[in-house]
């Protein structure tokens, strides 16, 4: 378990050396689960920032809602990989609007302290870091919480990410 955070822990920082100027910044809001299936509702929470023109890095945080506000919390990073094109261009070009994100990270979880790696699958996302807007359809990711030694089956059917920095308005024409 710690072997596999620490190598996390060395991954994400060597990833902004290779940044160059994609640093977009998109704040992000919208439903997702992680005790699948849920008797109750949540929602995500977190910040996405652009590495490369076809990574990312999110830092994300879910909570529980209903019926027990705030008390089961999930927080975590991943790194995304847009699979079917450049999610941005760096530049007043948009990247490509249709895409699906692969991500490989890790997690934390405040309700029993578990931890541990994540993949997930988002099949779905229409817009671009240009448009200043994006929605990330259908995710969905399973993990090894290793500390409670159980499987993690996270599910989103929307989320939307609105860009602070990288998008139209900041390139002149």
């Amino acid at each position: 378990m710690r072997k596999v955070l620490l190598a996390i822990m060395i991954i994400l920082p060597l990833a902004f050396l290779n940044a160059g100027d994609y640093h977009d910044i998109a704040l992000s809001i919208g439903h997702s689960t992680y005790k699948w299936p849920e008797k109750g509702i949540s929602f995500s929470y977190g910040i996405n920032i652009g590495l490369t023109e076809r990574m990312e890095l999110d830092v994300w945080g879910v909570s529980e809602l209903v019926p027990r506000p705030f008390e089961s919390n999930i927080v975590g990073a991943e790194l995304s990989f847009a699979v079917m094109g450049p999610r941005s261009t760096a530049s007043k070009i948009a990247g490509t609007g249709i895409n699906t994100l692969v991500s490989v990270g890790g997690f934390y979880r405040t309700d029993n302290n578990g931890a541990g790696p994540i993949v997930s699958v988002t099949p779905l996302t229409v817009g671009s870091p240009i448009t200043g807007r994006r929605e990330r359809l259908l995710r969905t990711g399973v993990g090894y919480d290793a500390v409670n030694n159980e499987v993690v089956i996270m599910f989103s059917l929307l989320s939307l990410d609105y860009y602070v920095r990288g998008t139209y308005r900041d390139y002149t024409f």
